[in-house]
């Protein structure tokens, strides 16, 4: 499995949560970004440091050229 990727089990053990709508509420109330998948709720480790600020998503512009090296 990607290592960048956080399952409803590591965000339980995490969090401390037992049941899924604790869980999701505690997603919401803390900003993290999440979505749900066949096996339960999932995110990212840049979405976790993007809600504490460690981060942040700078969508390129429309205009600006992107290279690929």
């Amino acid at each position: 499995m990607n290592p960048s990727l956080l399952t409803q089990d590591d965000l339980k053990a995490a969090t401390g949560c037992a049941r899924t709508s604790d869980l999701e509420a505690n997603l919401r109330k803390n900003g993290i970004r999440f979505l749900y998948g066949k096996k339960g709720i999932y995110t990212t480790l840049s979405a976790l440091n993007a809600a504490m600020g460690l981060e942040s998503y700078q969508p390129t512009k429309p205009d600006e050229e992107i290279k690929i090296l």
